[in-house]
């Protein structure tokens, strides 16, 4: 079976999220590495009053469930993915997995990015500027993996320049639902996975909301790893039935 795994976006926060991690030893890894790289550590972010009034806490708390929750995969249960997505600032936690970012660098970026949302002094447009000016100071890597870019819906490979556009324009333009979907569908990936938290993006893309344009996903098999937990989504991305909708 071929996987693709997707990333979603603040639609997807809720409180308690860093608390429903897999409990495998790669997520707690990350967990720990969030705690050197973030001030203050991230075990208060994701209460109902952190993720209400920071962004920073919205943003962290996403990158950290989306890294987690792939590594748990990838590390502890031997689940490789063929291809990643995310929506909006879940391209971060893609770019991570794809080897395009360390997790530090993602750490840093989404922070900026976060602080610069909350600040408001400029429209969305000149922060993604900001963004791009940030991540051109990273050191360009090759692909790991094939990454799908949710501001056009290309599948970007062997291109690392594209993919941080991708990043720094994703706060200032909308998800192209459709050609994420038609994208997706084109890949090898027969069987989609949903990292933490929630199960808002595979919701899009299957079919079990509308996209921007009203059509209906392909009806792929999908699973949330929040929703089912890290032994099912396994058994599920290895070709079991796990808990697919």
């Amino acid at each position: 079976m071929n996987v693709a795994f997707l990333f979603p976006g603040p639609g997807s926060l809720r409180a308690g999220m860093l608390h429903r991690l897999p409990d495998t030893a790669a997520s707690a890894t990350v967990l720990a590495e969030a705690e050197w790289g973030h001030p203050g550590g991230v075990a208060q972010l994701d209460t109902a009053e952190a993720l209400a009034e920071s962004e920073v806490a919205r943003h962290v708390c996403l990158l950290v469930a989306g890294v987690a929750g792939a590594r748990a995969l990838m590390e502890d249960e031997n689940v490789r993915p063929a291809v990643v997505a995310g929506h909006g600032l879940g391209g971060y936690a893609a770019a991570v997995v794809a080897g395009l970012l360390t997790f530090p660098e993602a750490l840093r970026a989404v922070r900026l990015r976060a602080e610069l949302l909350e600040r408001a002094e400029e429209p969305p447009h000149d922060i993604g500027i900001r963004m791009a000016q940030h991540l051109a100071t990273i050191p360009r890597r090759a692909h790991r993996l094939p990454y799908v870019a949710c501001t056009s819906g290309a599948c970007l490979e062997g291109d690392a320049n594209a993919v941080f556009d991708d990043l720094a324009r994703s706060v200032a333009l909308p998800v192209r639902w459709e050609e994420m979907t038609a994208t997706l569908s084109a890949t090898a990936a027969d069987r989609w996975v949903e990292l933490p938290p929630g199960r808002a993006l595979t919701a899009h893309l299957s079919g079990e909301r509308t996209g921007a344009a009203g059509q209906p996903g392909p009806g792929v098999p999908v699973v949330s790893v929040e929703e089912c937990g890290i032994a099912e989504a396994a058994d599920f991305a290895r070709g079991g039935r796990g808990d697919a909708q």
